[in-house]
């Protein structure tokens, strides 16, 4: 194991003694919870007292990661398998969420959906499932969710985007194009929703060891992965655990003052 390797590994377990209390008490829903991002802000946010809802759709990689997380970190977590495709289903979902906790204090939308293709060749279809994915689905929960903070007169929400909504990227029109309409109406529902009390912001992470780059385009082309690499200041991709302390402190009280903001969590990567 290397040094960075082990460095993560005891990550979540260090993190929970240092964060421990930072949001108790708080009711957190974290859709997307099925993956590597969704499970990490999970184990970060139990570490620092929160009460944990992950929803999938994936069910049994949605129910492992929550059991993992209890075994792992003491607290609460609990799991939701649902799939999210109409208003209804947010409404049920939300309502549950409600009836379960008594109320909800965080949100964190980071549902994952990526495709790559030169843009005289990207898919319509590849296009709408994107947009639904990253823009319809974040969107739908924002308001459901954003109903039920609303009547409680606070809230925290954050939208995970990418690098690719600031700054094209070859290739990704239709995954870009998604991302940058996720932080638009982020930003409108942050200047609705201020008056409120609740907070809106959109983390945008750069390139993350997650299941695209486990994919085989990257394992037949490494090439480009190491070119990424060399592109970013940091000299390496994300690792969930990356984002993870940004995501705590939007969620805390600590972001009271900070609202319609997106924060590039990309190791410069958009610098360049």
């Amino acid at each position: 194991m290397t040094r960075d390797s082990e460095r993560r590994a005891t990550r979540g377990t260090a993190d929970a003694v240092a964060h421990s209390g930072r949001l108790a008490g708080k009711n957190t829903v974290v859709i997307g919870g099925a993956g590597r991002i969704g499970k990490a802000i999970g184990r970060e946010f139990v570490g620092a007292g929160a009460n944990v809802v992950l929803v999938d759709r994936r069910a049994e990689q949605v129910r492992a990661a929550a059991e993992s997380l209890a075994q792992a970190v003491p607290g609460k977590c609990t799991a939701i398998a649902a799939d999210l495709g109409t208003p209804d289903d947010c409404e049920s979902l939300a309502e549950g969420c409600k009836k379960a906790m008594g109320r909800v204090d965080i949100l964190v939308n980071c549902p994952g959906g990526i495709y790559r293709e030169a843009f005289l060749d990207h898919s319509v279809d590849a296009l709408d499932q994107l947009w639904d994915v990253n823009v319809r689905l974040p969107f739908m929960a924002c308001q459901v969710f954003g109903r039920i903070m609303k009547e409680r007169g606070s809230g925290k929400i954050i939208n995970f985007a990418s690098v690719g909504g600031v700054r094209p990227e070859a290739t990704h029109a239709g995954y870009c194009a998604a991302k940058a309409g996720l932080i638009a109406f982020s930003r409108v529902a942050a200047m609705e929703l201020a008056p409120y009390n609740i907070q809106v912001n959109v983390v945008a992470p750069g390139p993350t060891e997650t299941t695209p780059f486990t994919s085989p385009f990257y394992l037949e082309h490494p090439e480009v992965l190491r070119g990424i690499e060399e592109r970013t200041p940091a000299g390496r991709i994300g690792h969930p655990e990356d984002h993870t302390g940004l995501v705590t402190f939007l969620a805390s009280d600590e972001s009271n003052w900070i609202t319609g903001q997106v924060i590039m969590s990309d190791g410069g990567l958009g610098l360049v």
